[in-house]
């Protein structure tokens, strides 16, 4: 079973970009991908509209979609939304420093500490290249302190591998920047346990990531179905 970890579905304000699910399912049936992960795109800032584009392609599509929202720590009924959105099928949260509440903020601790209690998953995104050279000083703080909580950390970010090497809860998608350009070396260091396949669509593309992966002739079978499905499974379990 193939599943690719980062898709985005619903209105980028940034790009002028609206993808649909079906954009997105077309895609999936023309590369063999047999289950995606979908969320909003962070830079758009009405986050209640966009996740119920989300949860309504999870539910019109149950086998093929798992649902992420995205989460403003700034918005003062955060955790009753988070818990709610976890009622309703959501089985990860995304949240990214453009809402402008950074690693070492109270709120930002709080998202946090109501996802470990909730027991899902934290991705802490970012597709912006100025958040790719933040301090990671916080960051790094952040994820020792929730050492139970499981983290994705987007490849944009400049130091993910370094971050990720010191921290066993934390997970690496192959899309972008420095994991795309250097899916092997990450590997080194952190074993394809902790790799996801993550295509990063609509700007990014399911067959480069998946091909990536397929075609790559110093992993083996094992380590391939690791990160094309296996591995994200696991984190969702």
């Amino acid at each position: 079973m193939i599943i690719d970890c980062h898709n985005h579905i619903g209105f980028d304000p940034a790009h002028l970009e609206n993808i649909c699910s079906k954009d997105l399912l077309d895609e999936m049936d023309g590369e063999g991908v047999d289950i995606c992960v979908i969320f909003p795109f962070v830079s758009n800032p009405d986050i209640v509209e966009q996740n119920k584009i989300v949860e309504t392609a999870i539910k019109k599509n149950p086998e093929r979609f798992i649902g992420f929202f995205t989460m403003n720590p700034n918005l003062p009924d955060m955790t009753n939304m988070m818990e709610n959105y976890v009622e309703c099928g959501f089985k990860g949260v995304v949240t990214d420093l453009r809402f402008g509440v950074g690693h070492s903020s109270k709120r930002f601790h709080e998202l946090v500490e109501c996802a470990l209690t909730l027991n899902i998953p934290v991705w802490i995104h970012s597709d912006d290249k100025e958040s790719s050279w933040i301090r990671i000083g916080s960051l790094m703080n952040l994820l020792s302190k929730y050492s139970r909580v499981r983290f994705i950390l987007s490849s944009m970010y400049k130091e993910a591998t370094f971050v990720a090497s010191r921290h066993g809860n934390v997970y690496l998608d192959t899309a972008v920047y420095e994991l795309g350009q250097d899916m092997l070396n990450s590997i080194q260091v952190l074993g394809t346990h902790r790799i996801l396949m993550g295509s990063n669509t609509p700007y990014g593309s399911i067959q480069w990531e998946k091909t990536k992966i397929e075609m790559n002739q110093q992993l083996t079978i094992f380590q391939k179905n690791l990160i094309l499905g296996r591995n994200i499974k696991t984190i969702l379990s």
